[in-house]
């Protein structure tokens, strides 16, 4: 069986990188604003800032995951759970996904399915009775 990645990971990354990208894009400026002031030590500090900013942006980088997991992963986990279980068979397995977005519409659009499903399966087993 093939591993799965995480789409959680990939967001993490691509925002992770992006706050790289900002923080070297701050130090440079520092570091030319520095230089042309004529500062020696620009380099260090320029490099010190480059640090402490994206220091300051791994909280905001971490609280980014845990919130895209909170409302958004673990809303797609529970309507993969539901597609698995109804997909062997188990067309009892309720979806119920809380929220005003479209995963809770799409949980909804997939109990009205299963609903469906249930309710043809029941009339096909009294009709072979």
């Amino acid at each position: 069986m093939e591993k799965k990645g995480s789409v959680l990971n990939e967001i993490s990354l691509i925002v992770l990188g992006g706050s790289v990208v900002g923080a070297i894009f701050v130090g440079i400026l520092v570091y030319f604003l520095l230089a042309s002031a004529g500062d020696p030590s620009a380099l260090n500090k320029a490099i010190i800032s480059t640090i402490i900013i994206e220091v300051a942006f791994l909280i905001p980088v971490y609280m980014i995951r845990v919130l895209i997991d909170k409302y958004i992963i673990q809303k797609i986990k529970t309507i993969e759970k539901a597609l698995n279980e109804v997909s062997m068979g188990n067309l009892d397995h309720k979806v119920e996904i809380k929220g005003n977005d479209e995963l809770a519409q799409l949980g909804e659009a997939f109990e009205r399915i299963r609903i469906s499903l249930k309710t043809i399966m029941e009339k096909l087993e009294k009709e072979e009775l």
